[in-house]
């Protein structure tokens, strides 16, 4: 475990005991490397927002899909903001996590043909991403919310824009070997 000014850095301590989502990948970049990947497109998926189109078909209306990511230390978490990517990039380089807890907010807005946007209901993910030797697990624990977007394919479309980063630094991408979700 990592400690910074006596907190654990990375790591929630109260992570959820239920597991409703779990992933295993191979990966031959650096931990290093992947971490600050990952972490990356956390700060990169607050700015953006997506339809629901890029998660499923199913839906009629129109909604868009954002995210509010915000990393673990100790019993909080931060909002992955730059200054926050900086710290927890200066630790990596240092020395690589062996877990990384994430606050995922996943939130939705319908938008009428005027363009005006009502919120729906939000979900709220605890992702947490652990490492060893050349294999990472993805273990997410759903804690409220309606799931339009299903933990599968939550964690599909991670893994897609963690791999495009990887991609995009000349690194090779993750291998998923399993995958299970509720």
């Amino acid at each position: 475990m990592t400690k910074a000014k006596g907190r654990l850095l990375g790591r929630y301590e109260n992570f959820p005991q239920v597991i409703q989502g779990l992933a295993r990948f191979t990966f031959p970049s650096s931990t290093r490397h992947l971490q600050q990947a990952i972490l990356e497109v956390a700060h990169q998926l607050n700015q953006e927002v997506y339809s629901m189109k890029d998660f499923t078909s199913f839906l009629t209306s129109k909604c868009e899909v954002s995210f509010e990511f915000g990393i673990a230390e100790d019993m909080t978490f931060n909002y992955l903001d730059k200054e926050e990517l900086e710290r927890f990039q200066k630790q990596i380089e240092t020395k690589p996590l062996s877990v990384i807890d994430i606050l995922s907010v996943t939130r939705y807005h319908t938008v009428n043909a005027k363009g005006k946007r009502a919120p729906l209901r939000f979900d709220y993910n605890m992702l947490r991403f652990t490492f060893s030797r050349k294999t990472m697990e993805l273990l997410v624990s759903h804690e409220r919310g309606n799931q339009r977007v299903s933990i599968e394919d939550l964690i599909t479309f991670l893994t897609d824009k963690i791999n495009e980063k990887l991609k995009r630094e000349a690194q090779k991408a993750l291998v998923l070997k399993y995958l299970h979700a509720l």
